[in-house]
């Protein structure tokens, strides 16, 4: 054997050994998450009630929500906000993300700035593009939903939803992998902070 060959042989070696090295960390990242899923499952559901008696009094609630950790698998956080229409008036429903908080991602909508007295920015999304932003540009999914923007006078029912979903296989190992270490070492340099923080402006108006 020449010494040629014989160095190229070394050399291939050598760099198998970090490949073998992260792929051993990656099985072990994920074998983490797999055993967190079968150890930490609970009810993430929250639920409350606002009432609308008198139509000449708009309801406007600041809701503050925060999923306090999140991995690949977790069962799915909702929060629920039933809405009673008890006037004798039809009324109407909206919401706004005001603010929204993904580990150390920080986002201000435009409407959300506005609500601060300050002028948006030329990185603000409106309200509904960070709604967008939120469902799909993560492993996991943020959806805000409402089952009615109308209710009827007296007998109107309808709710808010807040839901994140980030099921175990979303499709993208990878990706799941490398939010997964990274939702891991932000809960472990902030024990106190929520990974999830969103703010978000409920309104409940007289219908026009």
């Amino acid at each position: 054997m020449s010494n040629w060959t014989a160095l190229k042989k070394v050399l291939k070696a050598r760099m198998l050994v970090p490949l073998i090295l992260l792929l051993m960390l990656n099985t072990f990242a994920w074998f983490i998450y797999a055993t967190r899923v079968d150890n930490e499952m609970s009810a993430h559901v929250r639920a409350w009630d606002v009432l609308f008696e008198a139509g000449d009094s708009p309801i406007i609630n600041y809701v503050n929500v925060d999923v306090e950790s999140m991995y690949p698998g977790m069962e799915d956080f909702i929060y629920k906000i039933n809405a009673y229409n008890k006037s004798e008036v039809d009324a109407s429903l909206s919401y706004i993300l005001l603010e929204a908080r993904i580990l150390s991602d920080q986002y201000t909508s435009v409407e959300g700035r506005r609500e601060l007295g300050e002028d948006p920015v030329i990185t603000d999304l409106t309200s509904q593009k960070l709604l967008e932003k939120l469902a799909k540009d993560y492993p996991f999914k943020i959806t805000v939903s409402l089952t009615a923007e109308e209710l009827d006078a007296q007998i109107g029912l309808a709710y808010y939803e807040i839901k994140v979903e980030w099921p175990f296989e979303s499709g993208d190992d990878a990706t799941d992998t490398e939010w997964g270490i990274k939702a891991a070492n932000y809960k472990a340099l902030n024990p106190n902070n929520a990974s999830i923080l969103l703010k978000i402006k409920i309104s409940i108006t007289q219908s026009t």
